[in-house]
C-alpha cells in the first residue's frame, strides 16, 4: 500500500503522528466521551472502521456522515478502505536531522556518538527531506522561499542556498538523489491548520537539482492543485498527479532548459472528480494505472510514447485498492464486493485482458493490499469494518497461492518487515470505552493494539497497548520492531517505545522521559531512534543488537525529523 488521495493519510514510519489518546475512545462527541454520534464531525478516527455506526473517516481524520445516496430509497455505499502510508522515507545512514524553527537553524545529530551541529539554513525551517545514499538532507525556508542543501563535512556542514517560490510545504527527493520536487500541499496546510507561511501556487513547482557543486533550480507550470509526486526508479522522469492528470518532468532537461509549462496528461475524463481518482506509476515511468471510485473498471494510460493513450480494464467489482510491483511489471488491484484480486502484466494484461489472473479471495475479507519490500508476498484485509483476519498471497509462487490467517483485532493497517518474514498489524479499535465491555472479547475490541504475526505459519501474539501505537519501524535486517506510545503531554500519560524481537514475539517496553513523536533507523549506527516531544528537544537511540538507549537532550525539536 502507498501513499493515495482518496482517503486519509497518516504517516506510519518516521514523519508520523502518533494520535496521542489515552486509553477510552478518540476525542469527544458532543462533549460527552464515547456518547452519542451527534456531531460526530469531533470524533477522531483514523479509519472508517472506527467510526460510529453510520459513519465514515475523512480525509481530516474526523468522523461524519457520508451524504445520502441519489434517489428515493437508495442504499448507502459500503464506507471506502483507508490508505495509510507506511513505508519509511529515504534516509540518511548515520544522522538524524531536526528543523529548529525558533532558532532558523538544522540541527544534525550523530546516531553513532551523539554530537549535535547546528546549521544556519534560513528563516525559520520547518520542512526537512534527507538525500537517498547520502547524509545530506535539504531544508525549506518557511517564510522567504529559499532551500538550503546541507551536506555534513567533518565537524562542519557544507550548506548551498537556492531560490524557491514562495509558501511552499512539501519536498519530493527522488530514488537516486540528484533531483527534489519543491511544492505546495493544500490538503497538508489545512491537516496542519496553517501557522507559518500561507497558501502557496496552486499550479507552479520548483524543482531541484542537488549535483554537489553544481545546485540550481527551475520553477515549472503544472496542472491544478498538485496532490502527489512520484518518481521513476532511476530517478530521471517526475509524475506530479493534479487535479486534471499528470505533469511528467524529465528533470534533467527541465534543469536546463529553463522555466516552461508542463501540461498534464489526462488519465481520467474531466467529469470525474479528482478525490475519486488514485493513479499509481509504474517504476519504468511508462505507464499510470488509474482507479476510480465506484468503478467496476482500471485504466492503462500511457505517459511517455504516446501520453494519454488509455485502455480499461473491466473488474468483478469496484476496485479498492491497487498496488504495484516494485519492478513495474505488474498491478494488483482488489475487488472488496467480489472478493478477488486480479494480478495484471503492465502493459500486456490491459493489451490483452485474457492473460490477467484473477484469485478467488473468498475465505477472507479484502479491501486494502499491502505489498512486501521484495514484492515476493501481498497482505490483504480490510479497515473499512472491524473483520478479523488477514489473507496472505505468495506471489513468487505458481498459481499465487494463499492462505488466510484469523486475528483477535481487526485491523487498521500493516506493515511487512524487511526479510517479508514478519508483519506489524495495527489493530482498528472498536468505537466505545474498554472500562464498560461486557466481556473479554469486547474489552480486546475496544482497547488500543497492535499484533505481530508471523508470516510462515500465521502464529499472531496480540499485544494489547494503553494507547494508540503510533509511529514504528523494523530493523534494517527484520529482526526486530519499534513501536512508539504517545499518550499525550500530560505528566501522567504513557510515554514508552516498545521493542519487538519479531521471531520470538518478545516485547520488552522502554519508558522514555518525554512523549514519542517519531521512530526510524539509522542503520550505520547499528540504531533505531524515537524523537521525542520536550521544550528543549530530545533523541533517544536504541542499540539494535543490545537495546541499549541513549538520549540527548538540550535542542529545539520543533520541526520534522527525518533520517
Amino acid at each position: 500500500m502507498s501513499l493515495r488521495f482518496m482517503t486519509p493519510v497518516w504517516a506510519i514510519a518516521l514523519l508520523a503522528c502518533s494520535a496521542g489518546y489515552g486509553g477510552g475512545d478518540y476525542g469527544t462527541v458532543d462533549g460527552n466521551p464515547g456518547g452519542g454520534v451527534g456531531d460526530a464531525g469531533t470524533l477522531g478516527c483514523l479509519s472508517s472502521s472506527e467510526c460510529p455506526t453510520g459513519f465514515v473517516c475523512n480525509e481530516f481524520g474526523r468522523c461524519e456522515q457520508p451524504p445520502p445516496p441519489p434517489g428515493d430509497g437508495g442504499v448507502p455505499p459500503p464506507p471506502p478502505e483507508t490508505e495509510t502510508k507506511i513505508s519509511a522515507p529515504v534516509s540518511s545512514q548515520r544522522f538524524v536531522y531536526v528543523a529548529m524553527t525558533a532558532q532558523d537553524e538544522l540541527a544534525r545529530i550523530d546516531g553513532a556518538t551523539l554530537a549535535v551541529k547546528a546549521t544556519p539554513v534560513g528563516e525559520a525551517p520547518k520542512v526537512v527531506a534527507a538525500i537517498p545514499h547520502g547524509d545530506g538532507a535539504v531544508v525549506l525556508d518557511s517564510r522567504n522561499g529559499t532551500i538550503t542543501v546541507v551536506r555534513p563535512a567533518g565537524d562542519t556542514d557544507t550548506i548551498r542556498v537556492l531560490p524557491t517560490l514562495v509558501n511552499l510545504n512539501r519536498i519530493d527527493v527522488d530514488p537516486s538523489g540528484r533531483f527534489a520536487v519543491v511544492w505546495f500541499d493544500l490538503t497538508k496546510a489545512i491537516q496542519e491548520g496553517g501557522g507559518i507561511g500561507g497558501i502557496g501556487s496552486f499550479q507552479d513547482v520548483t524543482v531541484v537539482s542537488l549535483a554537489q557543486g553544481t545546485e540550481r533550480v527551475v520553477n515549472l507550470t503544472v496542472g491544478f492543485r498538485p496532490r502527489e509526486v512520484q518518481f521513476d526508479a532511476a530517478g530521471n522522469r517526475a509524475f506530479v498527479i493534479t487535479q486534471d492528470g499528470v505533469s511528467v518532468i524529465n528533470l534533467g532537461g527541465a534543469i536546463f532548459a529553463g522555466p516552461s509549462i508542463v501540461p498534464p496528461v489526462p488519465v481520467a475524463d474531466p467529469a470525474v472528480a479528482p478525490e475519486d481518482l488514485e493513479v499509481n506509476v509504474v517504476a519504468t515511468g511508462a505507464f499510470a494505472v488509474v482507479r476510480q471510485a465506484n468503478s467496476a473498471k482500471v485504466r492503462v494510460v500511457d505517459l511517455v510514447a504516446q501520453p494519454g493513450l488509455a485502455r480499461e480494464i473491466t473488474l468483478a467489482s469496484p476496485a479498492t485498492d491497487i498496488d504495484l510491483a516494485p519492478d513495474g511489471s505488474r498491478a494488483y488491484v482488489v475487488q472488496r464486493a467480489a472478493k478477488k484480486l486480479s494480478i495484471v502484466d503492465v502493459p500486456a494484461g490491459a493489451i490483452d485482458p485474457s492473460g490477467i489472473v484473477t484469485l478467488d479471495l473468498s475465505d477472507g475479507t479484502i479491501g486494502s493490499f499491502t505489498l512486501s519490500p521484495d514484492g515476493k508476498r501481498a497482505l490483504l484485509f480490510t479497515n473499512a469494518t472491524l473483520d478479523e483476519r488477514v489473507t496472505m498471497v505468495k506471489l513468487d509462487e505458481p498459481g499465487f497461492p494463499h492462505v488466510t490467517f484469523p486475528l483477535k483485532k481487526a485491523v487498521r493497517t500493516i506493515g511487512i518487515s524487511p526479510d517479508s518474514r514478519t508483519a506489524i498489524v495495527i489493530n482498528a479499535k472498536a468505537f466505545g470505552d474498554p472500562n464498560t465491555a461486557g466481556s473479554v472479547d469486547e474489552f480486546i475490541d475496544r482497547s488500543f493494539g497492535y499484533t505481530v504475526l508471523d508470516l510462515a505459519t500465521g502464529f499472531a501474539k496480540l499485544q494489547v497497548t494503553p494507547v494508540d501505537p503510533g509511529s514504528f519501524a523494523f530493523s534494517p535486517d527484520g529482526a526486530k520492531a519499534y513501536v512508539a506510545l504517545d499518550g499525550g503531554d500530560a505528566d501522567v500519560a504513557t510515554r514508552a517505545l516498545q521493542v519487538i524481537t519479531t521471531q520470538t514475539g518478545v516485547v520488552i517496553t522502554k519508558q522514555l522521559g518525554s512523549p514519542p513523536s517519531a521512530v526510524g533507523i539509522v542503520p550505520s549506527a547499528n540504531a533505531a531512534f524515537t524523537a521525542q516531544r520536550h521544550p528543549l528537544g530530545r533523541v533517544s537511540f536504541i542499540d539494535l543488537t543490545t537495546d541499549q538507549v541513549r538520549t540527548v537532550t538540550g535542542f529545539d525539536l520543533n520541526g520534522h525529523v527525518v533520517h
